[in-house]
């Protein structure tokens, strides 16, 4: 990826490509390495591979800096490099193609409106993304725990019925 200078922004910044095997991240942060926005995606199997944007997320204190363009920016381009389609679920990629997908299509990029199995992809993947946090966590203390649940009123009734309690 690319390293820009933003002229009211003390450092430059750096937008990184992140791949995983559920969720992947393409994200921008400073010269010490403080993160400033982040773009999640998934990418869809099969015959054209696409890149499918959950969530788009920019620090309040870097707004009017111009990073949600050059995380866009950066989006796209290595979206055309690596001929990936993008859907746009995310509401600041999609209002970028609305305003300017002419342009990413001419430059040889491609995209397509989301669909519901964009959704049900998405939540298999957070799913898969969320077992490999619970397999990596250590287990510190595995107790069994019999409990006999009792109930806040009693059982015995009168002559309205179960009692319930009063507040």
């Amino acid at each position: 990826m690319t390293q820009e200078t933003i002229e009211d922004v003390e450092d430059s910044v750096m937008v990184r490509l992140g791949l995983a095997r559920s969720i992947s991240s393409c994200s921008v942060r400073r010269a010490d390495e403080i993160l400033v926005g982040t773009a999640e995606f998934v990418v869809s199997p099969g015959e054209s591979e696409e890149r499918i944007f959950l969530r788009t997320e920019m620090c309040a204190d870097f707004d009017g800096h111009d990073l949600e363009e050059l995380l866009v920016g950066e989006i796209l381009k290595s979206s055309i490099d690596g001929k990936y389609a993008v859907v746009p679920l995310c509401p600041l990629i999609a209002r970028h193609l609305l305003l300017h997908g002419e342009e990413f299509v001419s430059e040889g990029g491609s995209f397509r409106d989301p669909r519901p199995d964009d959704i049900r992809l998405i939540t298999r993947a957070a799913r898969s993304d969320a077992q490999e946090c619970l397999s990596d966590a250590p287990v510190i203390r595995q107790q069994e725990i019999f409990v006999t649940p009792r109930l806040p009123f009693s059982m015995e009734e009168d002559e309205c019925g179960p009692s319930f309690p009063t507040i």
